[in-house]
């Protein structure tokens, strides 16, 4: 071998194990930069008085997300940063539910008198004066479910699914019964499912049974099949422009007060909040609000007076001598009182999400 090429395999040797190390440096710092992160996010998770210090850095690291989940008061907050929700721009409320939320609206012209169970306005139109920007297109119906063909209510027609066709229909066809919509403006309501756990846990005994389910499934199964219903039309409502969905929990009366179908009522609304976290996390610009109306209940029944009521726990219609602005509940629905402090609480958190 001559003297050149000898020194060509010196150098290029020489280059290789210099590669080779700066190499090793880079992945030995990247490793290092990772335990670095892991260690921070482990310490930003501790929040004792020693990791106050921190506060700075663990807000940075909370940036590293594309999206945010949090928690608020008897709410979890699901906030895309691409598809910003703004509450000061939200022009449209469109809800669907069940007597909780219904206004008894006229389905043709989209008009409502306002009549509902709580002998006043049900938590929409008391939002409606707090925030009066808004424009309603309510689609909730007096005993309502997800499915009649699940929970069957012989005397109601228009459960979710029915509500949904309603929507897309009057949105589609007939634009002018609303503001012009779209995916910034437009806040989606959905408040439903009280009435179908009452009846999956009763089976239908014959053709004249009402309030009951025709299927041989587990109360579970049905559950699931409920959920799976209610969030393939959020979906649908994802692909015609939806981004900003408020989700109610469920809390029958009976089930703040006795513990009735408690533990199928806690399957429900995990079932919600689990399949919400599951869809924000495959669609980044969508707003999930899950808010927990069985926790607001218990905050109202636990400090009754702070709230200027004077019964929380008691319907109205047993004890009609007495006051109706002094009860939350005036059966299983909230009274016209009960239902302006959900509405508040409701015009505040949506406000405060801009801040």
């Amino acid at each position: 071998m001559n003297v050149n090429n000898k020194s060509s395999v010196i150098i290029t040797l020489f280059f290789a194990l210099l590669f080779i190390k700066l190499d090793y440096a880079f992945i030995l710092k990247e490793s290092n930069n990772l335990k670095l992160l892991q260690r921070f996010k482990k310490r930003c998770q501790n929040k004792s008085i020693n990791s106050i210090r921190f506060s700075k850095k663990c807000h940075s690291l909370g940036m590293l997300n594309n999206n945010e989940i949090s928690e608020k008061k008897n709410s979890v907050i699901m906030l895309s940063n691409s598809s910003k929700f703004d509450y000061n721009k939200i022009e449209n409320l469109i809800v669907f539910g069940d007597s909780h939320s219904s206004v008894n609206t006229n389905f043709i012209d989209m008009s409502y008198s306002g009549n509902s169970h709580s002998r006043g306005k049900n938590w929409p139109l008391h939002l409606l004066d707090f925030n009066n920007k808004l424009k309603l297109l309510n689609f909730a119906s007096s005993g309502a479910v997800v499915d009649s063909n699940i929970a069957f209510h012989r005397n109601n027609t228009i459960d979710f699914l029915k509500q949904y066709k309603l929507f897309y229909e009057k949105t589609t066809f007939e634009k002018k019964s609303l503001n012009e919509w779209n995916s910034y403006n437009t806040l989606f309501v959905i408040y439903i499912g009280t009435n179908d756990i009452y009846h999956i846990n009763h089976k239908c005994k014959n053709e004249h049974s009402i309030f009951c389910t025709k299927n041989n499934k587990s109360v579970i199964d049905n559950i699931n099949n409920i959920i799976d219903i209610i969030f393939n039309i959020i979906y649908k409502l994802y692909n015609i422009g939806a981004r900003n969905i408020l989700i109610f929990t469920i809390s029958p009366k009976r089930y703040i007060l006795n513990n009735y179908l408690k533990n199928d009522v806690l399957n429900f609304n995990n079932n919600i909040i689990e399949k919400s976290k599951y869809f924000f996390k495959k669609h980044s610009d969508i707003n999930f609000i899950i808010y927990n109306t069985a926790d607001k209940f218990k905050d109202i029944i636990s400090n009754c007076n702070m709230y200027k009521l004077k019964n929380c726990t008691n319907m109205w219609k047993l004890n009609k001598e007495d006051n109706l602005s002094d009860y939350l509940w005036f059966d299983s629905h909230l009274t016209d009182h009960g239902n302006k402090i959900l509405a508040e609480d409701i015009n505040y958190l949506l406000s405060s999400l801009n801040n």
